[in-house]
């Protein structure tokens, strides 16, 4: 059979055709359930980012106003924490204090490292995620504030007086030295928690900045980052204002608070494959199909093609491509992979 009878047979399948209505195909991408944002809220405004942190401090000003009262009850939460250190052998602190009070350039180092980069590193942090991971920010941020609350709840309930103030032995650095002005009565001493050891907030943030420096970039490097939470915890229990519990407790609460933000990716289902013999839904196809060469391209078709539905098989194949007693798919139907027989004509 030569190419002018198949022409003829592929005619006379297109005046035979039955139209069906076309395939609609809802499967392609279906959402999985909703994105369980958890505790999370939307990155806003700048200045509604600022009042935010001036709310947070002005409920830790509360806290603080409050745990005043409880000056007896803190020292004897600290009597008990030293108990449990030296009951379990985890009492390190008096030895790291020693070590960091016997020369004056390692104490003051120590001094200032606990008295100004708790307050540097993590707003740094904050305005970095802000300005250039704006996608990351939300959970992140929502992750501080959740553990930050959660130590004020801590700090209302359980006040805790540090090392350097109830342990006898222990070295007061930041008074010794006069780092920050800790030795006058009417310094920056005065504004902040002076009973507020359970957790570690300094624990807690460092581990944040490392935590939100390492999933919100995607350098070699970035591990690094951990180098930071690590110098806190030793600077802290060298200083004397934290036990080693306490530093337990600020990686507790900042794990409730990545807890409590954690949400479910969305994931998208594949779509299942097509029947034999149909046509595949537009968009379902992951690879483009390679471009024919110039010598096999087929012209553009006619208005009556366009306007056929899309399992089409009316236009005929080109010269020299059509098997006998076969016909190749249309050009509006370039997708489909079969090819359609040919009525055999009538005796």
């Amino acid at each position: 059979m030569g190419p002018a009878a198949c022409h003829a047979g592929c005619d006379a399948v297109s005046r035979l055709e039955v139209r069906r209505p076309a395939l609609r195909h809802n499967l392609v991408r279906q959402p999985a359930p909703a994105w369980r944002a958890g505790l999370t809220w939307p990155r806003l405004p700048a200045a509604a980012e600022v009042a935010m942190i001036g709310a947070g401090y002005l409920g830790y000003a509360l806290v603080r106003l409050a745990v005043r009262a409880g000056r007896h009850a803190a020292f004897a939460h600290a009597a008990e924490l030293w108990r449990a250190e030296r009951w379990l052998h985890l009492d390190v602190e008096l030895s790291l204090n020693h070590l960091a009070s016997a020369g004056p350039a390692l104490a003051e180092a120590t001094g200032y490292y606990y008295g100004l980069l708790h307050f540097i590193v993590t707003p740094l942090v904050l305005g970095w995620l802000y300005l250039r991971r704006p996608s990351a920010f939300p959970r992140l941020r929502s992750a501080l504030v959740l553990a930050t609350s959660a130590a004020n709840i801590v700090f209302w309930t359980w006040p805790v007086a540090p090392p350097r103030y109830s342990v006898p032995g222990m070295t007061d650095i930041l008074v010794s030295h006069h780092v920050l002005g800790a030795a006058d009565p009417h310094g920056p001493g005065r504004l902040v928690n002076l009973y507020a050891a359970m957790p570690s907030l300094h624990v807690a943030w460092a581990t944040w900045c490392a935590v939100a420096v390492i999933t919100a970039t995607r350098s070699r490097w970035r591990h690094l980052a951990w180098l930071y939470p690590w110098a806190t915890v030793l600077v802290v229990l060298a200083s004397a204002n934290h036990f080693l519990l306490d530093v337990a407790g600020g990686l507790a609460v900042l794990g409730l608070g990545l807890l409590g933000t954690a949400g479910k990716q969305r994931r998208l289902r594949r779509s299942p494959e097509p029947a034999p013999g149909r046509t595949r839904p537009a968009g379902a196809h992951r690879r483009r199909a390679p471009s024919p060469s110039p010598s096999a391209r087929r012209p553009a078709p006619s208005r009556r093609e366009r306007r056929a539905p899309r399992s089409c098989w009316q236009a005929a194949p080109p010269s020299g491509q059509c098997r006998p007693g076969w016909c190749a798919p249309c050009t509006s139907a370039a997708s489909h992979p079969t090819c359609w027989p040919a009525p055999r004509p009538e005796p």
